[in-house]
């Protein structure tokens, strides 16, 4: 298994798409902490207080659309390229296959993640210093920001994966997902909060604990998104047991 999940991360690490997402993640986070910054700064809002923290701290998640891409990319991919059937002669048994790349795209989320978040606190701090500020990362709100927008992407990584497996065109998937993510999900939490609160987005917010809504707490949106990753997978691995490569 460990031989598998390495062949997936030598497939992730000498590809661009994987560079470049990870130079997106960067650079759209460092904007949106920035943005968050002088929004709230300009506000009545202290930059200093919890509210603030949430407020600026929350974006560090900024990148978990493109994690959640790359897991896409890293499963979908293979029928892409046209490579799903040297892999599963290789490997025949495809549910091994399988929880490689899921291994392989919840690390990844955790690497990209990670960095986010270094850049998040690294952007922050310069961002305070400039206007005669400390950022108060003393605070355990700052760190349970910090580490929920790790998971974020950790599990977005696996979702990706899992969507990908369950649906073999990459473009149909990545177009898909993205659509319902950012126009059918924020739609849906307009309309019912209620079950809005319940989807993968809103999952992925609460984690940050982001300020705009009525959110799940940590541990429960850190359960349903495991359980939304695992139902996809299995049901991805059913199919794939019965479907030609």
């Amino acid at each position: 298994m460990n031989s598998l999940i390495g062949a997936e991360f030598l497939k992730l690490w000498t590809t661009r798409t994987a560079s470049a997402l990870l130079g997106a993640i960067v650079v759209i986070t460092s904007l949106s902490v920035a943005a968050a910054v002088a929004g709230v700064g300009s506000g009545k809002l202290d930059l200093e207080s919890d509210e603030g923290i949430r407020a600026v701290l929350h974006v560090a998640g900024s990148g978990a659309l493109f994690v959640l891409m790359l897991g896409i990319i890293i499963t979908a991919g293979e029928y892409r390229q046209r490579t799903a059937v040297d892999t599963f002669l290789t490997t025949p048994r495809r549910s091994r296959v399988l929880a490689a790349k899921l291994a392989a795209s919840i690390s990844a989320g955790v690497v990209f993640g990670s960095l986010a978040t270094a850049v998040a606190i690294a952007t922050a701090a310069l961002a305070y210093n400039l206007i005669g500020l400390s950022l108060p990362l003393g605070t355990g709100l700052a760190w349970k920001i910090l580490l929920g927008s790790v998971i974020y992407a950790a599990l977005f990584g696996g979702l990706g994966a899992s969507i990908g497996s369950l649906i073999r065109n990459q473009i149909v998937a990545i177009i898909g997902t993205i659509a319902v993510v950012i126009i059918a999900e924020p739609m849906i939490f307009v309309i019912s909060p209620a079950v809005g609160r319940w989807l993968p987005a809103a999952l992925g917010r609460a984690l940050v604990s982001d300020p705009g809504g009525d959110f799940l707490s940590q541990p429960v949106a850190g359960a349903m998104l495991i359980l939304y990753v695992a139902v996809i997978m299995l049901a991805a691995a059913a199919i794939e047991s019965r479907r030609d490569a």
